[in-house]
């Protein structure tokens, strides 16, 4: 099978999805790590099987393919370590917003931070986007850092704005701008 990536440095690369091989190996990841995702990402729990993981990247393909999405998993050194992705891709607007996430055992390796500069690019020069956000929950403050370290702005707090299970968090809102970056 052929594997489509986007070489971020000399020990990330990011990889086009492949269903059957990559959603095994990520549910792996998500199912030893549920407790730690599930602070940031609720949708994590609801993950069960291996099946569910390799039928959503298979949606997220054909996302892929009419542009809505664009997602990568994330790796390093040649392992699967994360994933990030443009959602919400505004073809009018020329925007979208970035989602990531990162193994624990791979924070404060930069992984991330250079994840998100390099897919910048992509979106700002082969994309032409104009706009890109990162909305995070306000608590997440290795989120915050990333941003902040990507080179984007503030741009305010978005009240109740995130459901994890029964309530609602507030969340904050970061943007980058082509002529920014």
């Amino acid at each position: 099978m052929i594997m489509l990536s986007y070489k971020v440095d000399e020990e990330i690369e990011l990889v086009l999805p492949r269903p059957e091989i990559d959603g095994r190996t990520v549910y792996q990841l998500i199912d030893r790590q549920r407790d730690y995702l599930k602070e940031f990402l609720p949708w994590s729990d609801l993950l069960q099987n291996e099946e569910q993981e390799i039928a959503a990247f298979k949606d997220l393909m054909k996302e892929f393919g009419s542009g809505q999405s664009m997602t990568f998993v994330v790796h390093y050194n040649g392992e699967t370590v994360g994933m990030i992705d443009f959602h919400n891709i505004n073809c009018h607007n020329h925007s979208a917003e970035i989602g990531y996430w990162l193994s624990q055992d791979m924070q404060g390796k930069g992984i991330i931070t250079r994840a998100v500069k390099s897919i910048c690019r992509l979106g700002f020069d082969s994309y032409q986007l104009n706009r890109i956000v990162i909305i995070m929950d306000c608590d997440n403050t290795a989120s915050k850092k990333v941003a902040e370290r990507s080179g984007f702005h503030y741009e305010g707090k978005l009240r109740s704005y995130l459901k994890n299970g029964e309530y609602y968090k507030d969340a904050y809102i970061y943007s980058l701008l082509k002529k920014e970056n």
